[in-house]
């Protein structure tokens, strides 16, 4: 019984002491780096041309297991379902 009631208190206690203790400055700090861009944060033409060189994607440039013209081909029709198809028939 002993051995629960310290057990309980070493698990409570630490709970207890963050609880009460004294609260930093942090939620201000945070909601001024969390604040949106103002209109002098506005990106220049230059790094937008910047931005835009490095956000373009490789496509597939290692990707050469499939080629091009099998890669493009249109796709099969699905295989018809003959339940479906005898009773469309049979409907009309």
């Amino acid at each position: 019984m002993k051995l629960k009631l310290v057990l309980a208190a070493l698990i409570i206690a630490p709970l207890a002491l963050t609880a009460c203790s004294k609260q930093e400055e942090a939620p201000k700090a945070q909601a001024e780096a969390s604040a949106p861009a103002t209109a002098g944060d506005a990106t220049t033409a230059e790094q937008q041309a910047a931005i835009d060189a490095l956000d373009k994607p490789v496509l597939d440039e290692k990707n050469q297991d499939v080629p091009a013209e099998v890669a493009d081909a249109p796709a099969d029709e699905a295989t018809a379902d003959t339940e479906t198809a005898a009773a469309e028939q049979k409907a009309h």
